[in-house]
């Protein structure tokens, strides 16, 4: 047994069984970042569209992107044991490697602006009144001039439909985006970001318990390349998903703006406006939603807050992106297709910084 399981044996009480290591992103099937979204069904977020009508945009309007900057957070996540709690649940060690990046666009070409790294291990809350023992010893270890950086602590749920897995991957996620959120702090504190030097986001901006989210977030906009498409209670009809819906989407075409709330500390609730987009023609693509994104951003004012965001504003963030549309990353990754190039050159980045599978498995 390897010195990190050890630790967490030795001061849990417990017992940790080796198993075979591997890597959880081939073998458990990634959750939607929006799986829990409920949009109000009775409002569109924005002024000048209350006919509920999709927009139809013309990229040749837009003259220039406004995005500048643009960051990315990625995991991977390894399954490295398991763990007999002293009150006979059987739950899994998870390690990972996570990390956010941002590039900048300068002369046509994109550069490095940031970038943190981070090693984790997530245990279960079944360790008893020794997690603090465990958190301090084991960032001490160093093996192949490796070291865990923080142990992080998941909370076990009776929940039968999801694997165990995946409460220790959604702490991981949550370092993850807490790493992101750093970087846009930095960002805005050296007056980095403006209306017309944006930085986009791979993913969504469901971020909770952000202190000064109204300043943080001002020009900021999240774009996901996946998202559920399942979700119910956005049209008219209750029972109708929203994939139904998307597949009619042309090219250049854009969904009203929907609204949901994302609860965070104190109960204090952040306001977020999503529509879908369509980036590439029907006849080019495979599947029904290739091409179709979902774009999300926080509304930081108070009259956004109550009135949603400005259609023209909405207008010029989606043609900026449309404009993002090419070159795309066709024949390198299978998700071209959603994928915005910058995103997917400061994801590249960021990943080819982690260090192989193998590698890292033989630190445990």
């Amino acid at each position: 047994m390897g010195e990190i399981l050890k630790i967490i044996e030795d001061c849990s009480g417990g017992t940790c069984y080796q198993t075979e290591r591997f890597t959880l992103d081939h073998f458990v099937p990634p959750e939607y970042q929006d799986k829990d979204e409920v949009f109000s069904s009775d409002k569109i977020f924005e002024t000048d569209n209350k006919q509920r009508k999709n927009i139809q945009l013309n990229v040749d309007d837009a003259v220039s992107s406004l995005f500048k900057y643009f960051l990315d957070g990625s995991r991977r996540t390894y399954k490295i044991g398991d763990f007999g709690s002293t009150d006979g649940k059987f739950l899994p060690l998870v390690a990972g490697q996570i990390g956010a990046a941002i590039c900048y666009r300068s002369n046509k070409k994109l550069k490095k602006y940031r970038i943190q790294r981070q090693n984790v291990i997530a245990i279960p809350d079944r360790i008893g009144d020794e997690f603090e023992t465990i958190a301090e010893k084991i960032p001490k270890i160093r093996k192949k001039n490796l070291s865990i950086h923080q142990v992080l602590k998941y909370t076990v749920k009776s929940d039968p439909a999801r694997a165990l897995e995946n409460f220790a991957i959604a702490k991981i996620q949550v370092t993850m985006m807490n790493m992101e959120v750093e970087l846009i702090k930095e960002m805005v504190h050296s007056n980095k970001l403006k209306t017309n030097e944006m930085l986009m986001i791979d993913g969504s901006l469901q971020f909770t318990g952000v202190e000064d989210e109204d300043v943080i977030f001002e020009n900021v906009v999240g774009v996901s390349k996946s998202f559920n498409p399942n979700l119910q209670g956005i049209l008219k009809g209750k029972n109708k998903q929203i994939g139904s819906y998307l597949t009619n989407l042309k090219f250049g075409e854009r969904t009203p703006v929907y609204v949901y709330d994302v609860e965070g500390k104190k109960k204090r609730k952040t306001k977020i406006g999503a529509w879908y987009l369509r980036i590439h023609p029907v006849e080019k693509l495979k599947k029904p939603l290739d091409g179709v994104i979902k774009i999300e951003k926080i509304a930081t004012t108070s009259q956004q807050k109550e009135d949603g965001f400005e259609t023209e504003t909405i207008n010029n963030i989606s043609k900026s992106i449309l404009l993002e549309r090419n070159v795309t990353c066709y024949g390198n990754d299978e998700r071209w297709a959603n994928h915005l190039y910058p995103i997917y050159l400061t994801e590249l980045f960021l990943k080819n910084s982690f260090v192989s599978n193998t590698f890292f498995l033989n630190i445990f």
